[in-house]
């Protein structure tokens, strides 16, 4: 069995590059919304190490629901984008 011929690092075929573009500002300020959010809960909890009801309606019922709608309001395309299109 024969193995192909390796071409030499020069012949070789490059793939071709992927284009980088940023992240829209929106998605941006979302991901910024999302650490602040979990720096302050992390805070809060830290701050406050007493007051367990505090933290249960906080952390098991409150952030959940705002990393929904952040992560939501995040991924949807702003108005000027769709007036565009």
């Amino acid at each position: 069995m024969q193995q192909p011929p390796t071409a030499f690092e020069s012949e070789a075929p490059h793939p071709p590059t992927m284009e980088v573009t940023a992240l829209p500002r929106r998605a941006l300020w979302g991901v910024v919304g999302l650490v602040v959010l979990t720096v302050s809960s992390l805070g809060l909890a830290w701050l406050l190490p007493d007051m367990t009801l505090l933290h249960f309606l906080w952390v098991a019922q409150a952030v959940p629901v705002l990393y929904l709608l952040l992560t939501w309001w995040g991924t949807q395309p702003s108005r000027s984008d769709v007036d565009a299109s």
